[in-house]
């Protein structure tokens, strides 16, 4: 089989195989770093954020069973984000968040005649989408009583392109920089500090409502919530450990819900959280405690990233 041939047949074989083991290799669901784990900016404040994240997939399961992936596939994403939050009064802020992402997966094809193998590549790459949330401070943290509780919501706009083509194909949906749907979120955080210990505690969820994209499209609703707790190691260091969730439906096309979609997944982020003056700096890791996945799906084996923000009064 010739390389073009291959690559012809791959790109078809990859179109069949995104419908029948689903959509989901590269999709990692949504993020809630950054701006989506905090309460609001006070008022006339700026808060200015940048990101980079690192997401492998080298993990596949078939419900919570570890397996060898069929394709021997391996899928990775990169993003880079930008955040604006501006405190518009005393208890509601406004938060604007959106990036460039890139994002990578490669598969092995079998030559049919000798039995040779070629790895083939697909990336693709772009704005990514855009979240504009609103934040309301119902309780606000003080000196004397460390507890907050802010809520929120807003919308997932389709800045994204979800029709990048290779070759004249277009690449599966999980490859693409966007989704084409327009999403309703809704976001929770509650704050609890604990002075004499120099520890605090905080839980953050958020809900994703999706929408349809115009090919008809739908990615599942999804639920993520994240518990942890903050260490003061010194007044400019602090360590943060958490455990977070997600709880993803199957996706929806052609009539139908897609199999090797959605499915229950459990991590664990350390992190290290720098401040000093106006300015805040966190490195963290995300590793896997539980996967329950629905058929097989190619799951995220890590993340890395690294956030810098910037209060600007």
């Amino acid at each position: 089989m010739k390389l073009s041939q291959l690559v012809i047949f791959t790109i078809l074989f990859s179109s069949f195989i995104s419908k029948s083991f689903g959509q989901g290799c590269c999709t990692a669901g949504s993020s809630t770093f950054g701006g989506l784990e905090r309460g609001i900016s006070k008022q006339g404040n700026i808060i200015l954020g940048v990101s980079f994240i690192s997401t492998s997939l080298n993990s596949t399961f078939n419900g919570r069973e570890k397996i060898s992936d069929p394709l021997d596939r391996t899928a990775s994403i990169s993003s880079f984000n930008i955040e604006l939050e501006y405190g518009l009064s005393e208890k509601v802020s406004l938060l604007v968040f959106g990036g460039y992402v890139l994002k990578h997966r490669q598969t092995t094809v079998r030559s049919g005649t000798d039995n040779s193998r070629e790895v083939i590549s697909f990336e693709g790459k772009g704005i990514g989408e855009v979240i504009i949330l609103g934040k309301y401070e119902i309780i606000t943290p003080t000196i004397l009583s460390p507890l907050g509780l802010t809520i929120g919501g807003g919308v997932k706009l389709p800045v994204g392109s979800y029709t990048q083509e290779v070759d004249g194909s277009r690449l599966a949906i999980d490859l693409q920089p966007g989704t084409g749907s327009t999403d309703v979120l809704l976001w929770g955080n509650f704050y609890k500090g604990f002075q004499p210990v120099s520890l605090a505690m905080f839980v953050t969820t958020l809900y994703r409502y999706a929408g349809s994209n115009l090919d008809g499209y739908r990615f599942g609703d999804e639920y993520l919530f994240s518990v942890g707790s903050e260490y003061y190691l010194t007044d400019f260091l602090t360590f943060s450990l958490s455990a977070r969730g997600r709880f993803s439906d199957k996706d929806f096309w052609g009539g139908r819900f897609l199999p090797s979609t959605g499915g229950t997944y459990y991590d664990l982020l350390p992190s290290i959280i720098y401040a000093e003056g106006l300015y805040n700096l966190r490195v963290f890791y995300q590793t896997p405690l539980y996967r329950n996945v629905q058929g097989i799906q190619l799951t995220t084996s890590s993340i890395i990233g690294v956030v810098l923000l910037f209060n600007i009064q």
